[in-house]
């Protein structure tokens, strides 16, 4: 049964149901794309069979799990007697290390919520084991076809056509240090996560190797460019968050000092408004995990030259020097939402911030939006379509914290709820207009993870706050 929703509706929406709005869309587009989308590699979950229930191993025989994702592909549903997909016409066999790594996060971080329904809903719940599971291919999967001659991860191409065999060639001999500063967070998180594995000592041992190179070759990553700098400080706020180690809290605040200075030297609203607004997001976790005030000064700083950005007349945020036509990249665009929600809550949460943030979310996401559709929110017989996962009525969540009323649905467009590359608002028409209809992983991954690390746990706290009190004894901390 489907819900229809309150005969009236609020114009606006208030920052909790945008972040339960963004939370929701990522959860189902990283379970759509991980086990839907044939966009990669598929794995054999033949090895996993050991670490699955047959309800898990009957769940999978409708999906087709990936080991790693390709770098593009064309979000488009399309079904035959022998493909179950994507369009295979529109990808292409190129993957990236941060996207992959991302992908992996997403599916760990994810696991949290599919463990509340423990002896409520076995089949949601079974998407904590799959997941686990899943990841561990993943992962070792990398460690073995992703990295190069001297062990570092690159980019890599597959020469061989299908899904199941592969022969990949170094499309760039470089490496990345971010590229090696994710995947230290995802063998660390996984081996987090998972105590029961007797195997997974040897995923924290290949992630502390990770980042003792980082320790060894400070002078190095201070010659790297600002956004990649900034990347690599994200990974550590991550890793920092899952690890409590004391080294990485150290390296936190160097590279945050660094960055800060960095930052001076340059006006970043300029050509890197994306890059600008993680920084703020970077130095709020700095700050969080170091108390270092400094860093907090300069979140509310820079935040605050990103809200003057905001143009009230329009519901947008205007980018310096832009004209006639105004494009927005789907990075610019997240990071920008995020830090002001951020913004909201830590520094200014009056009406009008309030409405900014309603009004941006509705111009960006929307209409016609940087998100090609929206999934259709739980049905009324679905626990997730409640606090606490009750089913009782009093307890039933509104729609306004799944979907807007009026997003275009998946069944509608035949596409993916994935985002698409751009948007692009004429200043003469006061319009916008969408990119082609592309998916890049390395962005979607990474506006995922960033919208599931960063609001997961006010999300959780929002469905499941009984159930957390109730559990809080049982936490096991397995640093």
């Amino acid at each position: 049964m489907r819900y229809i929703g309150s005969f009236f509706r609020i114009n606006s929406l208030t920052p909790k149901e945008i972040e339960s709005q963004l939370f929701f869309l990522s959860r189902e587009a990283v379970k759509h794309i991980v086990l839907k989308s044939r966009c990669g590699l598929i794995a054999s979950m033949k090895n996993s069979k050991k670490c699955l229930s047959n309800n898990d191993i009957n769940i999978l025989k409708d999906f087709s799990p990936l080991l790693c994702i390709y770098r593009k592909g064309h979000p488009k549903f399309t079904s035959s007697k022998h493909h179950h997909g994507w369009d295979e016409d529109g990808i292409k066999k190129e993957v990236t290390p941060s996207s992959n790594a991302f992908m992996t996060l997403c599916i760990l971080e994810l696991t949290s919520y599919y463990d509340k329904f423990k002896e409520i809903n076995g089949n949601i719940y079974a998407l904590s084991n799959i997941y686990k599971s899943l990841a561990k291919l993943q992962l070792e999967f990398y460690s073995s076809h992703l990295r190069n001659t001297e062990g570092f991860f690159v980019d890599k191409k597959n020469t061989f056509e299908g899904n199941a065999d592969f022969n990949f060639v170094d499309k760039d001999k470089k490496f990345k240090f971010s590229d090696q500063a994710f995947m230290m967070v995802a063998y660390y998180l996984y081996w987090s996560l998972c105590p029961e594995d007797p195997e997974r000592e040897m995923f924290k041992t290949f992630s502390m190797d990770i980042l003792n190179m980082f320790l060894n070759c400070k002078d190095e990553i201070y010659n790297l460019s600002f956004e990649e700098c900034c990347k690599i400080c994200l990974a550590f706020n991550c890793f920092y968050s899952y690890s409590l180690n004391n080294d990485a809290k150290l390296y936190i605040t160097d590279i945050s000092d660094f960055l800060i200075d960095k930052y001076e030297q340059k006006n970043y609203l300029i050509g890197g408004i994306d890059y600008s607004c993680l920084l703020a997001i970077n130095l709020l976790l700095s700050y969080k995990h170091n108390g270092i005030q400094t860093f907090k000064d300069n979140f509310i700083e820079i935040s605050e030259k990103h809200k003057n950005l905001y143009n009230e007349e329009i519901g947008i945020f205007i980018k310096p020097m832009e004209k006639k036509e105004v494009k927005y990249e789907l990075l610019e665009i997240n990071n920008y939402l995020l830090n002001m929600l951020f913004y909201e809550e830590i520094v200014d949460s009056s009406r009008d911030v309030k409405i900014m943030l309603s009004t941006l979310y509705k111009q960006f996401y929307i209409n016609p939006g940087i998100v090609l559709c929206w999934p259709e929110a739980p049905s009324l017989d679905n626990e997730e379509r409640y606090k606490n996962l009750t089913l009782k009525s009093e307890d039933l969540i509104e729609e306004s914290m799944f979907r807007m009323p009026n997003a275009p649905t998946p069944e509608g467009t035949g596409t993916a709820p994935t985002f698409i590359k751009s948007v692009t608002y004429s200043r003469k028409k006061d319009i916008f207009s969408s990119s082609k209809t592309t998916f890049d992983s390395s962005k979607n991954f990474l506006s995922f993870y960033l919208i599931i690390f960063l609001l997961k746990e006010n999300i959780m706290n929002c469905l499941f706050c009984e159930r957390i009190n109730e559990t809080e004894d049982e936490i096991v901390d397995n640093n």
